[in-house]
């Protein structure tokens, strides 16, 4: 299963942020850069199942991120409509 690692300490802003995903999960251009697109991205583009952790996200930034706490992983598998938090 492929593993995406998030580190919030590598990027400052959103954009940064989501240039990243766009670079490491080898996205489109047309990719929208926002959590809507990325949604569509995760449910619908990219091959699963993949695992996506997410570290040193502060509380506010993982509200944003429908996360509860720090360092959460997911498994997207759009094989059986799943999408597991672990």
């Amino acid at each position: 299963m492929k593993k995406y690692i998030f580190d919030r300490n590598k990027f400052k802003w959103a954009e940064e942020f989501y240039n990243l995903i766009q670079k490491e999960m080898e996205l489109p251009d047309w990719f929208g850069k926002n959590a809507d697109a990325l949604w569509d991205m995760l449910t619908g583009y990219v091959d699963t199942p993949c695992e996506i952790a997410l570290k040193n996200f502060t509380g506010k930034e993982n509200d944003q991120l429908k996360c509860h706490e720090d360092n959460e992983h997911y498994v997207i598998d759009n094989r059986d409509s799943k999408y597991i938090k672990e």
